[in-house]
């Protein structure tokens, strides 16, 4: 009697077939966590810029230090008035702007 050896190609063809369906289901899901996570991260950068410019420009004699923009791609000047609205746009994956109150430090993300 003849020992089987390794796998037959059906087999081989079924094991290919559930990676290709666990891949389609799980490629959508990371890329909307991608862009979720960006969103969050130029968010975050916007709200802790926004709380620094609003406690720089209610103290006298100070100003409000130009943004370091790594999550955001925006602003590129620092906000100098307590008036108004600054909005900061997420990096590629992003999509949805982050919208902060130049006079209480308050961000929201777009909808």
């Amino acid at each position: 009697m003849k020992n089987q050896q390794g796998f037959t190609l059906i087999e081989l063809m079924i094991v290919v077939a559930i990676i290709a369906i666990l891949a389609a289901i799980a490629l959508p899901a990371y890329n909307n966590y991608r862009i979720r996570s960006a969103n969050g991260a130029c968010q975050a950068e916007a709200k802790a810029y926004i709380n620094s410019a609003v406690a720089a420009n209610m103290t006298p004699g100070m100003s409000a230090p130009t943004p370091k923009a790594k999550a955001c791609s925006g602003p590129t000047t620092a906000v100098t008035t307590i008036s108004g609205t600054t909005v900061f746009n997420p990096a590629s994956p992003g999509d949805k702007a982050t919208t902060c109150e130049n006079d209480i430090g308050t961000c929201t993300l777009a909808t």
